[in-house]
């Protein structure tokens, strides 16, 4: 359950059937874990506090290293329900003028469960505290 930073699995990009599951015990820890890494491609934050504050935090540091946030929802498939993005190792081939254009833009796609109460209140909670999240 618990993969560590001693394992291979904490530092290589999975695409299944494998999930690696770290709990970290602060932001400060989870920042470091991140700065380490070269994958950029989806995390997952599971939380039920609406109040934003301890989520926010998490969608501010990730948004520029990930492309995809899923908020108590595990990561998913892309482009079946979202736009397909990345960051750092994750997806930064270019296909054509437009695709490269776009690797100057930060898109991050931040998903929920709309139907799940719990995950509406800790978006609402998130749209209201992030900064990242915050209209131009």
């Amino acid at each position: 359950l618990n993969v560590t930073p001693e394992m291979r699995l904490f530092h290589e990009e999975q695409f299944g059937p494998v999930l690696p599951i770290t709990t970290f015990s602060d932001i400060e820890e989870i920042h470091a874990a991140i700065k380490r890494s070269w994958n950029g491609q989806q995390a997952a934050i599971f939380t039920s506090d609406a109040s934003g504050e301890i989520a926010a935090p998490l969608v501010d540091r990730l948004s520029t290293v990930v492309g995809r946030i899923n908020i108590n929802v595990q990561c998913g498939r892309s482009p079946d329900v979202f736009p397909f993005s990345g960051r750092r190792s994750s997806a930064m081939g270019t296909m054509s003028v437009s695709e490269a254009l776009r690797g100057f833009s930060v898109e991050t796609v931040v998903a929920y469960s709309a139907s799940n109460e719990v995950s509406a209140k800790v978006a609402a909670g998130v749209d209201s505290k992030s900064s990242f999240l915050a209209p131009l």
